[in-house]
């Protein structure tokens, strides 16, 4: 006789990283509001500790993809939401991670704008995940969908005001260590937007 599966929920391992993401964003935004160059190390093991956790939850999602014989949606479907949400949680770790190795000892005034976005970006990338599950009723996601795809083009905006304030910078050192980071925030925003688009499809697929 074939081992029956054990109960899996593939729409509560897209919660839970939706949620870490969350966690992380949240420790980001604390980290920058107080700012303090020599926490930053402790910082960046707090937040790739998490970053960590997704991973595991993301390669057992897939483990339990390849056994299992019918799942709710298609399996191509689930492995794109499952690698997007892996590419925020990445790029919200990468942004930690240069604000630490990078030595930032002072804050650009417009890190904080960039942060608020990416903090209300993830509340709504949860609220999307909460919604394909419980409802799966398109014009509701929808909603979400489209309030992730207008914040990323406030952060595309935000990125070219940054980008061209920066270069008008004299110390060069601070040029190349700002525009590391600013793209690693930039591509949070384009992560965010690329969950949300997959999304979208999905449930209008199978509404």
């Amino acid at each position: 006789m074939k081992k029956k599966l054990p109960k899996f929920n593939y729409y509560d391992e897209f919660i839970k990283n939706a949620n870490i993401a969350v966690e992380m964003s949240e420790i980001l935004k604390e980290f920058t509001n107080n700012f303090e160059d020599n926490s930053a190390k402790e910082i960046e093991k707090q937040v790739h500790k998490l970053e960590n956790d997704a991973d595991d939850n993301m390669h057992y999602l897939l483990d339990f993809l390849v056994k299992d014989f019918l799942p709710p949606i298609d399996r191509e479907d689930i492995i794109l939401i499952a690698k997007n949400l892996d590419d925020v949680i990445d790029f919200i770790d990468k942004v930690v991670i240069n604000l630490n190795i990078l030595n930032i000892e002072k804050l650009r005034e417009n890190i904080f704008e960039f942060i608020e976005l990416i903090n209300r970006m993830c509340l709504l990338q949860k609220e999307m995940m909460e919604k394909i599950k419980s409802s799966k009723k398109y014009e509701e996601v929808n909603e979400i969908v489209i309030k992730i795809n207008n914040l990323e083009d406030e952060g595309d905006k935000l990125y070219e005001k940054a980008i061209k304030n920066l270069f008008k910078e004299e110390n060069l050192l601070e040029i190349i260590k700002w525009e590391k980071i600013y793209t690693y925030l930039e591509r949070c925003f384009d992560a965010f937007e690329g969950v949300a688009n997959i999304v979208g499809e999905v449930v209008l697929k199978n509404s």
